[in-house]
């Protein structure tokens, strides 16, 4: 198992050994994760080991990605999805090969897939909800990409492991996003960059937050609803954009990619809105360098210095 080195027993920090129920094409299918010295046992389940007994405050998103688990993907000549992944990172993922690379909360999968087009890269990808069955569908027949289910607050991997951690649309959506951060940054090599976008604050947002109030407590399918009949505005937004501000809705031109986010606007227990000088707090705790706010807000990323030093920060303008 080429993952095996990867992982970490996330109550103990200690190493995990394999039992094999099912394999198929070299793949653990099914079987057990025990850890060497707690004893803690972790189920590999659809060729996915499982970290965590339930999905906690992320269900949304397991109904949610999938629900949608292809439409943020890129095909053919649609390049979209690499393009957020450059304005949200600062990272060309053409510049990027031999790299062992986190995803932190990948969905369905769909930054996984750009980066990992370089097949010299090596890609483990995770997320809370039950969206890494989509993800696993997705990308699972890729040898160079991993598929687990963990928890941020708890990560099942191995300190100073990779090259490039990025989370893109997953911290704002925790408990405590700074924590979440705090955690991730000692799973960087020394010299490592970390790269990640929250949502940021702004006066467009403040309905859609009285609305959560709400729409967070609904059954999903209620949210499923009304965000298709919410859409239907879609064209008179267009011609009076103010209304957006009072109900608001993703304005995407295409209309399944429009449904997918403004049910993600209304269903997540949590949804927190950051400036970029609180985020660049975050980089400068955690002791990090070349700390850069990128222009997309808010997106941040900073590199792990190789011996510690004092922290500096670069607007990028």
């Amino acid at each position: 198992m080429s993952l095996l080195p990867f992982l970490r027993c996330p109550r103990c920090r200690c190493r995990l050994s394999t039992a094999v129920s099912i394999k198929y094409h070299e793949e653990i299918k099914e079987g057990m994760l025990t850890c060497e010295i707690c004893r803690s046992e972790y189920p590999i389940l659809a060729f996915i080991p499982r970290f965590v007994p339930h999905e906690r405050y992320s269900r949304s998103f397991s109904i949610q990605w999938n629900m949608f688990p292809k439409t943020q993907l890129d095909h053919g000549q649609k390049t979209e999805s690499r393009d957020a992944f450059i304005d949200k990172t600062g990272i060309d993922p053409e510049l990027l090969s031999g790299k062992i690379v986190l995803d932190a909360g990948c969905g369905m999968g769909r930054f996984s897939e750009v980066v990992s087009n370089e097949p010299k890269n090596t890609v483990v990808s995770f997320d809370l909800s039950q969206s890494v069955d989509a993800a696993f569908a997705n990308l699972g027949s890729r040898s160079n990409v991993h598929i687990v289910q963990g928890d941020i607050m708890m990560p099942p991997f191995t300190d100073e492991s990779f090259d490039l951690i990025f989370s893109i649309g997953a911290l704002h959506h925790m408990p405590d996003p700074r924590k979440g951060f705090r955690k991730l940054v000692p799973l960087l090599r020394k010299g490592g960059e970390i790269a990640i976008w929250v949502y940021a604050q702004g006066r467009w947002v403040i309905m859609s937050d009285i609305y959560r109030e709400f729409t967070s407590r609904m059954p999903h399918s209620m949210v499923l609803t009304l965000s298709k009949l919410l859409i239907k505005l879609y064209t008179i937004y267009r011609k009076l954009p103010w209304l957006a501000i009072l109900l608001p809705i993703s304005m995407h031109k295409e209309p399944e990619w429009r449904l997918l986010d403004t049910f993600d606007w209304y269903s997540p227990k949590y949804q927190h809105k950051y400036t970029g000088k609180q985020v660049l707090s975050w980089f400068t705790e955690m002791g990090l360098q070349d700390i850069k706010l990128h222009m997309f807000p808010v997106s941040a990323s900073g590199r792990r210095p190789i011996t510690y030093g004092p922290a500096q920060i670069k607007l990028k303008t």
